[in-house]
């Protein structure tokens, strides 16, 4: 049972109440925060009375919603009401939300507690997390490392063991990239399954919301509420007998770091062991397919947010670049982006005709340092750190509109976590789920933890 299932557990059986929960959570921001910076926002007063309410529900024997008192963060481009969303740039400041997002909404239907925004890549458009107006997220398992974005803020609050649960936003690797480089498991589910209204855009024909979770049951558990999905958690339980896992040789199997194809290599077979079957899937030429999806998500990025360079000094440089980039794409460009998008669609179409998911890295390399720019493989290939290197893996399932899975597997010889990721058929979350499930319970890897900052304990 994951962190969040068994907090879950314990509020219903009486155990704990949501306020201790609450207050274990703010008292692990306090440690962590100085060296981690997950957070962008923390409202612990407010928190606290939505902890009471939620208590004095148990009290009375009132039904309990699936995530019944329990502490969620959520990433600072979906609306709070009450709250700045800023997408953790200074542009936005003052920029106050007079309601919920509907996922903050059926967050907080299901009976949670949100207690604050995670930081993240300014305006989500990059996949680092150094680039933010509230300070470069850090890797809990190695503090001098990236945490991956856009959504770095909420994998490390998840790996630092802050929350259970924390919501993210994958627009092209923003939830599995993180979830990588932190050792957690995230899920971006298929494209239109999660409603992002009320949540500040990046490129809406690929913005997708979803959850980070320790474990993938607790995914599971997170999804079935943000889709609305019922009984989903308990499909994902199945055991993965009979599923069908294909390997693609193609572009999934070029310019990957040594360690990362030696975890997929392991990943293929733990999955063997538990009941699922293997065999090659091939989704065609995908070469070009994370400069394809460069010209469409930073032509959208430039209309949702082009009025920004009214005020470039409120942006930092690379996002001004990108912004400045997507207003230049002519419209004959984005028709011919458009109809290599659904060249793209039909190969992964193909592939998984015959499985029930495809194994991928979902990361090249593991959490570079902070400050670097440039990865060199070990065949030689040299991938830029800040400009789609650390997306390559995951972009092209974004223009698909593919759910996947990415899920801890293993660490690298540096201590650094490893993650491969499951790319399934539209609406095939089951699936996946059913297969990080059972990969985690053969292995364990998502049962490790960072070690506490010095001076505190656990």
């Amino acid at each position: 049972m994951g962190q969040l299932s068994e907090a879950v557990r314990r509020v219903r059986a009486g155990e704990v109440s949501p306020v201790e929960l609450l207050e274990n959570v703010l008292d692990r921001i306090e440690r962590w925060e100085p060296v981690v910076n997950a957070f962008s926002q923390v409202h612990a007063e407010q928190a606290l009375e939505e902890a009471a309410e939620r208590a004095a529900v148990v009290t009375k024997g009132e039904p309990l919603g699936l995530l019944h008192g329990v502490p969620v963060a959520v990433k600072d481009l979906y609306d709070v009401a009450g709250w700045e969303t800023t997408g953790c740039s200074a542009a936005y400041r003052g920029n106050v939300a007079t309601a919920d997002a509907e996922v903050v909404r059926r967050l907080r239907e299901a009976g949670a507690v949100i207690v604050g925004k995670t930081n993240q890549h300014e305006l989500a458009a990059g996949a680092t997390n150094v680039v933010s107006s509230r300070g470069p997220s850090r890797n809990p398992w190695a503090p001098a490392r990236m945490t991956g974005g856009s959504s770095g803020g909420s994998a490390a609050a998840v790996a630092a063991r802050i929350v259970p649960l924390a919501i993210g936003s994958d627009t092209g690797g923003s939830i599995r990239i993180p979830s990588s480089f932190c050792g957690v498991a995230g899920l971006k589910p298929t494209w239109g399954s999660v409603p992002m209204s009320g949540a500040m855009a990046l490129a809406p024909s690929l913005d997708t919301g979803g959850a980070l979770a320790a474990s993938v049951d607790d995914v599971a558990l997170a999804h079935e509420v943000l889709s609305d999905r019922p009984g989903l958690s308990s499909e994902a339980a199945l055991p993965a007998t009979g599923l069908r896992v294909g390997l693609e040789h193609g572009f999934f199997a070029e310019r990957v770091h040594p360690e990362v194809r030696t975890a997929l290599e392991e990943a293929r077979d733990v999955l063997e062991a538990a009941g699922a079957t293997t065999a090659p899937a091939n989704a065609g030429p995908l070469a070009d397919a994370p400069e394809t999806w460069v010209r469409i998500a930073w032509a959208e990025f430039a209309a949702e947010h082009g009025h920004l360079l009214r005020r470039p000094d409120m942006l930092y440089a690379p996002t001004r670049a990108v912004l400045e980039q997507g207003m230049r794409e002519s419209a004959v460009e984005l028709i011919r982006a458009s109809a290599r998008v659904g060249e793209i669609r039909r190969g992964f179409d193909e592939a998984l005709r015959g499985v029930d998911a495809i194994l991928a890295p979902a990361t090249p390399f593991p959490a570079p340092a902070l400050d670097v720019k440039r990865i060199v493989l070990g065949d030689g290939t040299v991938m830029d750190v800040t400009k789609g290197g650390i997306s390559w893996f995951t972009r092209p399932v974004n223009l698909a509109g593919l759910p996947a899975l990415s899920v801890p597997a293993g660490f690298s010889s540096e201590g650094l976590p490893l993650g491969v990721q499951l790319i399934g058929r539209p609406g095939g979350e089951a699936a996946l789920l059913r297969l990080g499930s059972a990969f985690q319970a053969a292995t364990g890897h998502h049962e490790r933890a960072p070690s506490p900052p010095v001076g505190t304990s656990a």
